[in-house]
């Protein structure tokens, strides 16, 4: 098995997960109903096991793996704070005095 073909592989299935916004385990990638280029038992032949695919994919396309955990875990969009109400200022009543 060629190196290039492995690239190719490992390439064809980051774009899968990045148009997927999300690292596919196994069973999601042999689940996904657009089929792919390359099915899941080749992978497993190719780098033994999936996570030592994911492995190699993190550290051979950073930037794409970058991108794929930015989308799996976007920045937290802060909260919008509410202004609070305006009361309406009652002064209290004087008291007075008889006598």
């Amino acid at each position: 098995m060629s190196i290039k073909r492995r690239d190719i592989a490992l390439k064809a299935i980051a774009m899968q997960m990045l148009e997927e916004g999300k690292v596919l385990t196994k069973r999601e990638y042999e689940m996904l109903r657009n089929r792919t280029e390359v099915r899941a038992g080749t992978l497993m032949n190719m780098f033994g096991s999936w996570s030592r695919m994911l492995t190699i994919m993190e550290n051979s396309l950073p930037e794409v793996w970058a991108e794929i955990k930015q989308k799996q875990n976007p920045k937290p969009v802060p909260p919008k704070v509410p202004k609070p109400a305006i009361k309406a200022s009652v002064k209290p009543a004087t008291a007075v005095k008889k006598g």
